[in-house]
């Protein structure tokens, strides 16, 4: 049951599109719990506004799921994100802690670096988070 709903839910996270969240909020449970480094939300509302808006800042975002590990009731992906936000080209890796329950998605986090992939493309903040990173 679990490989069958987080393939569903995988397969949508790939084709995701401004047209098609839908798809993705119909795998997860009306109280979903989702977070990532910048968000903490809960119910299946929320997390279709925050789909909405991340189409609305980035330009072109895709994932590419790379791999996916399941145990019981609990799966771990690891996927590729690409994006465009004011004209130049990002992308970085993550992995997300899905677990389903009663065939629904009802927690995902997800967990990147925001260090080397968020705050070292800020101007003046960038300069010393990338010193930081060169020193590890």
């Amino acid at each position: 049951m679990i490989k069958k709903i987080v393939e569903q839910y995988s397969k949508s996270y790939q084709k995701l599109n401004k047209n098609n969240i839908s798809e993705l909020i119909s795998c997860v449970s009306d109280s979903i719990e989702f977070e990532d480094p910048f968000n903490k939300i809960k119910g299946k509302e929320k997390l279709e506004k925050l789909f909405k808006k991340m189409f609305d800042t980035l330009d072109k975002p895709k994932f590419t799921i790379i791999e996916i590990f399941y145990k019981k009731n609990k799966s771990i992906i690891k996927w590729h994100f690409e994006f465009y936000y004011r004209g130049i080209s990002n992308e970085f890796d993550g992995i997300s802690e899905i677990i389903v329950n009663k065939g629904k998605v009802v927690r995902h986090i997800d967990f990147w670096d925001t260090g080397f992939n968020f705050y070292c493309k800020l101007p003046f903040l960038g300069r010393i988070f990338r010193l930081i990173h060169k020193k590890s």
